[in-house]
């Protein structure tokens, strides 16, 4: 009796130690297919991809947009840049030709500054790059005003041999002619020109060759110099639609948002754009855990085949 059981409870902690290496052998070969997979649908290089932030953005601003590449290993964060509002950089982090993908996170704490500052405050960032961390190319990534920084800096630096070069970009929610009510938000900057730049829903519409039927005074400085927009890069251009008459994201209304298109769809190697719809398509939801941005976004900067949808 007691030697029977002695086998039944050898049987049972065999059973046990049995079922544990089969979990644990499941686990392992579910996160090896996984990683074979990221590996055959993406390409990894020391290429940085660099994310602006908007108006009164923040540290957290931008992080879901780049968490699910880097819950997976496609990407990882490896530094932060704080731009103070006396020009003065505060780099947490650093970058070498070994990594993989780095992921560099800009923070303007003046977040209230505007885009025609973010922009020269990218050409200090970006020299700096250059010069100190030896970065020859990068990816850019902006939401918001951030989205329209980053266009404004390419305009303004083109292909300069000082400053790094545009690869890809992914420009989520760009106000490039136009927020709806503009006047109300506080930009000291520039006051003569707040209410200028004021749109408002079904107020302007795009041509059949794509330009702005009406041009505001931001538009202008980019419609100026569009010829200097680098040739190279490929750039996908992501707007939001409501689905609500408003034909906007409930800051940006779309003609303002595909505006860009006029400016530099014949001017890069590549450009795409993508409808997003729905409540998840409201301006701030777009950058907030958003599902079908951060997979066009995820496949576009780092895909092999770039597939947006």
């Amino acid at each position: 009796m007691q030697e029977a059981h002695l086998k039944s409870k050898k049987l049972l902690i065999a059973l046990i130690i049995s079922l544990i290496c089969g979990l644990g052998l499941g686990v392992w070969y579910a996160r090896y297919t996984q990683h074979q997979t990221i590996k055959h649908e993406y390409s990894f290089s020391s290429t940085p991809t660099i994310f602006v932030h908007g108006w009164t953005g923040t540290g957290r601003s931008e992080e879901p947009l780049f968490a699910s590449a880097q819950s997976l290993g496609i990407a990882k964060r490896h530094m932060i840049i704080y731009m103070r509002p006396n020009g003065k950089l505060k780099i947490k982090g650093h970058l070498t030709a070994k990594m993989k993908n780095p992921i560099v996170q800009v923070i303007f704490k003046n977040n209230r500054a505007g885009e025609i500052k973010d922009a020269h405050w990218l050409l200090k960032i970006m020299r700096v790059l250059k010069t100190k961390y030896h970065v020859n190319k990068y990816n850019a990534v902006g939401h918001s005003m951030g989205s329209y920084a980053w266009v404004y800096y390419n305009m303004l630096v083109g292909n300069s041999a000082k400053y790094p070069k545009l690869e890809r970009a992914v420009l989520i929610g760009g106000p490039y002619d136009g927020i709806i009510d503009n006047h109300k938000l506080n930009q000291p900057q520039n006051p003569p020109l707040s209410k200028l730049w004021d749109d408002q829903p079904n107020e302007n519409h795009l041509l059949k060759n794509g330009r702005p039927a009406i041009i505001r005074p931001e538009y202008q400085k980019l419609l100026a110099i569009r010829s200097r927009f680098p040739k190279q890069a490929e750039v996908l251009n992501i707007y939001g639609d409501l689905l609500n008459g408003s034909n906007s994201d409930g800051v940006i209304t779309i003609p303002s948002a595909r505006s860009l298109g006029y400016l530099i769809k014949n001017e890069v190697r590549s450009y795409h754009e993508l409808r997003v719809t729905g409540a998840n398509a409201q301006h701030s939801k777009l950058h907030e855990y958003n599902l079908t941005v951060n997979k066009a976004l995820t496949n576009f900067i780092w895909g092999k085949n770039k597939a947006i949808n």
